[in-house]
């Protein structure tokens, strides 16, 4: 099933890069190794599409509705579908059917909520259909955070989200480490730079921490800069690892500290960069091995969506070098990078990154402490993975 996941995610990553062909092939090697449920129909529809083949669009579909016959996402995407292959009639009846299967515990992600939209528009026919209940809840929630002056306060954001959730503008999505859950710790994307004193001083050192970057780079060649693939055979995420990215140079890195370890060369290479790091103090040593690194994504590269290992740590960047046309995605929310802008997040909600410009793309990334966790709460931490790193690691 791991091979089916890759697969998966593959395909995706060429949906988003709205590449029909390699989708299709990715897609369907996953449903071939037995990628479960009518989502994976769903998305082999998207990449039928995006070669102009609507009869295999609307095929696909019709599996997807096979496999689950109560899936909402499936009916109204069958009922598109069908009204782009000219068959109204039948349209109707997919929309009418998906919306009776609408239950009080639907999740209404974004795209739920737009499916259910249209749906009720065409069912309306010509003229000026009438709102729907969720477009009526839509727009008093809007006109109540215009009332209340939504924005005005630096944590109004998690209240923004609530409402979205409310009315499918956004998608809740959870904290999943892949290693360790440490319960209680708040489930937020990106954090406000307000609670860490330290963000404007490191942002400050941008301009000194780039030239010493630039110089690296200016070595005869990348190998002898010290870069080295992210994800690799045997190193950070373990020996085995499946991943799209395996060893692959389209995401790689320059590290001062691996996984807990000093590498003194680089270091030495870069020691106005190590001194910004240390400058933060203690925050900058989460247990269980943290990274310090710069990371560089080559042109036309993106980094599939991904859950970090482990939740009592929160991840920084610094971007120093940003050709443009980049992007990072959190969970729900998607932001460029900002020169001498730090981001704080938290990686063990999903993520991603891309680079659609023509030049590679580098950014300082370390860990921090999650600043919710006590000393006591730190302590028992590293004390548990001090004394069970090696049984950790081999299960995780």
């Amino acid at each position: 099933m791991t091979q089916a996941r890759d697969f998966a995610a593959q395909g995706m990553q060429a949906l988003q890069q709205q590449n029909g062909p390699a989708a299709e092939g990715a897609l369907q090697q996953a449903i071939d190794l037995g990628w479960p449920g009518p989502d994976i129909w769903v998305a082999l529809s998207f990449a039928k599409s995006l070669q102009g083949d609507m009869a295999g669009r609307v095929a696909s579909l019709e599996k997807a509705i096979q496999v689950d016959p109560s899936s909402v996402r499936a009916r109204l995407h069958y009922g598109q579908a069908l009204v782009g292959s000219g068959r109204p009639k039948d349209a109707e009846a997919a929309f009418r059917r998906g919306l009776a299967d609408i239950t009080p515990h639907l999740v209404r992600t974004q795209e739920i909520h737009q499916l259910i939209t249209a749906a009720e528009t065409f069912l309306a026919g010509p003229g000026e259909p009438a709102a729907s209940p969720a477009d009526q809840l839509s727009a008093a929630l809007d006109q109540f955070a215009e009332d209340v002056e939504l924005g005005s306060a630096p944590d109004d954001d998690l209240f923004r989200q609530s409402l979205d959730f409310l009315t499918g503008k956004a998608t809740f999505y959870p904290s999943q480490p892949t290693r360790y859950f440490y319960p209680g710790l708040p489930n937020r994307q990106f954090y406000p730079l307000e609670g860490f004193s330290w963000t404007d001083a490191l942002a400050a050192k941008t301009d000194t921490i780039r030239g010493e970057l630039e110089a690296l780079l200016s070595e005869k060649a990348a190998a002898e800069a010290g870069f080295t693939p992210y994800v690799e055979s045997a190193g950070r995420e373990g020996a085995g690892v499946s991943h799209p990215l395996l060893d692959n140079p389209d995401w790689s890195a320059f590290y001062l500290i691996k996984q807990g370890q000093r590498i003194e060369e680089n270091i030495a290479r870069c020691p106005k960069t190590w001194a910004a790091i240390e400058a933060i103090g203690e925050a900058v040593n989460p247990a269980p091995a943290p990274s310090v690194l710069f990371s560089r994504l080559e042109p036309g590269a993106a980094i599939p969506p991904h859950h970090g290992q482990i939740n009592t740590r929160l991840i920084c960047h610094l971007p120093i070098i940003l050709p443009g046309d980049c992007g990072f995605r959190v969970g729900n929310e998607t932001r460029e990078w900002n020169d001498g802008e730090v981001f704080v997040f938290d990686d063990t909600i999903e993520h991603e990154a891309w680079n659609h410009s023509d030049k590679a793309r580098y950014v300082l990334i370390f860990e921090i402490w999650h600043p919710d966790l006590s000393e006591r709460q730190r302590h028992l931490i590293s004390e548990f993975f001090r004394l069970g790193q090696s049984q950790v690691a081999s299960s995780g």
